[in-house]
Protein backbone atom coordinates (compact mmCIF):
# COMPACT_ATOMS: atom_id res chain seq x y z
CA UNK A 1 0.00 0.00 0.00
CA UNK A 2 2.45 2.27 0.97
CA UNK A 3 5.74 2.74 -1.13
CA UNK A 4 7.78 5.34 -0.15
CA UNK A 5 7.87 8.68 1.66
CA UNK A 6 7.05 11.18 -0.46
CA UNK A 7 7.92 14.63 1.26
CA UNK A 8 8.15 16.23 4.64
CA UNK A 9 6.72 19.47 4.79
CA UNK A 10 7.58 22.99 6.50
CA UNK A 11 5.83 25.65 7.74
CA UNK A 12 8.52 28.31 7.44
CA UNK A 13 9.01 32.45 7.90
CA UNK A 14 10.61 33.82 4.64
CA UNK A 15 10.42 31.61 1.41
CA UNK A 16 13.92 33.45 0.09
CA UNK A 17 16.02 32.79 3.31
CA UNK A 18 14.71 29.03 2.99
CA UNK A 19 15.20 28.39 -0.84
CA UNK A 20 19.10 30.05 -0.07
CA UNK A 21 19.45 27.05 2.88
CA UNK A 22 18.32 24.36 1.03
CA UNK A 23 18.92 24.78 -2.56
CA UNK A 24 22.34 27.59 -2.02
CA UNK A 25 23.39 25.82 0.85
CA UNK A 26 22.27 21.81 0.84
CA UNK A 27 22.24 21.92 -2.21
CA UNK A 28 18.62 20.63 -3.06
CA UNK A 29 17.58 21.59 -6.83
CA UNK A 30 14.18 23.14 -6.68
CA UNK A 31 11.70 20.51 -8.23
CA UNK A 32 8.93 23.30 -8.87
CA UNK A 33 7.48 26.29 -6.86
CA UNK A 34 3.99 27.70 -5.85
CA UNK A 35 2.45 31.05 -6.72
CA UNK A 36 -0.32 32.63 -5.16
CA UNK A 37 -1.79 35.88 -7.05
CA UNK A 38 1.69 36.06 -9.10
CA UNK A 39 4.15 35.79 -6.09
CA UNK A 40 5.94 32.82 -4.85
CA UNK A 41 4.58 31.18 -1.77
CA UNK A 42 5.97 27.79 -1.94
CA UNK A 43 8.77 25.15 -3.23
CA UNK A 44 9.52 21.44 -3.69
CA UNK A 45 12.93 20.88 -3.23
CA UNK A 46 13.72 17.66 -4.65
CA UNK A 47 15.98 15.04 -2.00
CA UNK A 48 18.16 12.59 -4.37
CA UNK A 49 16.42 10.26 -7.14
CA UNK A 50 13.78 8.63 -5.66
CA UNK A 51 10.63 10.99 -5.63
CA UNK A 52 11.72 11.84 -2.23
CA UNK A 53 11.09 15.74 -1.38
CA UNK A 54 11.13 18.68 1.24
CA UNK A 55 8.08 21.30 0.51
CA UNK A 56 8.09 24.23 1.85
CA UNK A 57 5.21 27.15 2.62
CA UNK A 58 5.69 30.74 3.12
CA UNK A 59 3.67 31.88 6.01
CA UNK A 60 5.05 35.18 7.18
CA UNK A 61 4.23 36.69 10.58
CA UNK A 62 3.05 32.90 12.00
CA UNK A 63 5.28 31.05 14.17
CA UNK A 64 5.81 27.26 12.50
CA UNK A 65 4.01 25.00 14.78
CA UNK A 66 5.21 21.56 15.62
CA UNK A 67 3.26 19.16 15.33
CA UNK A 68 4.50 15.99 16.93
CA UNK A 69 7.75 15.86 13.76
CA UNK A 70 11.12 16.07 15.96
CA UNK A 71 13.41 16.55 12.75
CA UNK A 72 13.90 14.62 9.55
CA UNK A 73 17.07 12.99 7.97
CA UNK A 74 18.87 13.47 5.12
CA UNK A 75 20.85 10.74 4.08
CA UNK A 76 24.79 12.25 2.61
CA UNK A 77 27.39 9.90 1.04
CA UNK A 78 30.03 11.90 2.66
CA UNK A 79 29.22 13.32 5.92
CA UNK A 80 32.86 14.93 6.59
CA UNK A 81 32.83 16.50 3.42
CA UNK A 82 29.09 18.03 4.49
CA UNK A 83 29.81 18.87 7.94
CA UNK A 84 33.23 20.50 6.29
CA UNK A 85 31.04 22.54 3.50
CA UNK A 86 28.48 23.37 6.08
CA UNK A 87 30.30 24.87 9.02
CA UNK A 88 32.60 26.61 5.56
CA UNK A 89 28.97 28.66 5.43
CA UNK A 90 28.22 29.28 8.89
CA UNK A 91 26.14 26.37 9.16
CA UNK A 92 26.45 24.58 13.01
CA UNK A 93 27.02 21.30 12.61
CA UNK A 94 26.87 18.73 16.04
CA UNK A 95 30.45 16.55 15.92
CA UNK A 96 30.26 13.48 13.90
CA UNK A 97 28.83 10.49 15.86
CA UNK A 98 27.90 6.68 15.15
CA UNK A 99 25.03 6.26 16.19
CA UNK A 100 23.27 3.09 17.56
CA UNK A 101 22.42 1.89 14.21
CA UNK A 102 25.79 2.18 13.32
CA UNK A 103 25.19 4.75 10.82
CA UNK A 104 26.88 7.98 10.94
CA UNK A 105 25.35 11.42 11.88
CA UNK A 106 25.42 15.14 12.22
CA UNK A 107 22.80 17.51 13.22
CA UNK A 108 22.15 20.98 11.76
CA UNK A 109 18.78 23.17 11.96
CA UNK A 110 17.41 25.49 9.02
CA UNK A 111 16.59 29.28 9.43
CA UNK A 112 13.27 28.11 11.22
CA UNK A 113 14.62 25.84 13.57
CA UNK A 114 14.16 22.86 12.02
CA UNK A 115 16.01 19.96 13.02
CA UNK A 116 17.90 18.53 10.33
CA UNK A 117 20.09 15.11 10.78
CA UNK A 118 22.68 13.99 8.18
CA UNK A 119 23.61 10.60 8.07
CA UNK A 120 26.03 8.10 6.14
CA UNK A 121 25.49 4.65 5.70
CA UNK A 122 27.97 2.17 6.35
CA UNK A 123 27.55 -1.24 5.18
CA UNK A 124 26.95 -2.51 9.03
CA UNK A 125 24.33 -0.16 9.76
CA UNK A 126 20.47 -1.54 10.45
CA UNK A 127 19.23 0.49 7.69
CA UNK A 128 20.80 -1.59 5.63
CA UNK A 129 20.45 -5.18 7.86
CA UNK A 130 16.87 -4.56 8.52
CA UNK A 131 15.53 -7.05 11.49
CA UNK A 132 17.86 -6.08 14.60
CA UNK A 133 16.64 -4.92 17.84
CA UNK A 134 18.88 -1.28 18.69
CA UNK A 135 20.16 -0.79 22.13
CA UNK A 136 19.80 3.10 22.47
CA UNK A 137 22.76 4.69 23.35
CA UNK A 138 21.52 8.47 23.78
Amino acid sequence: MITRLAHVCLNVRDLQRTVAFYHGVLGLPVHFTFEKNGKPFGVYFAVGSERNFIEAFEYPGNTPVNTGITHFCLETPDIDGAIRTLTATSIACTAKKLGSDQSWQTWLADPDGNKIELHQYTPQCSQLNPGRVLQANW
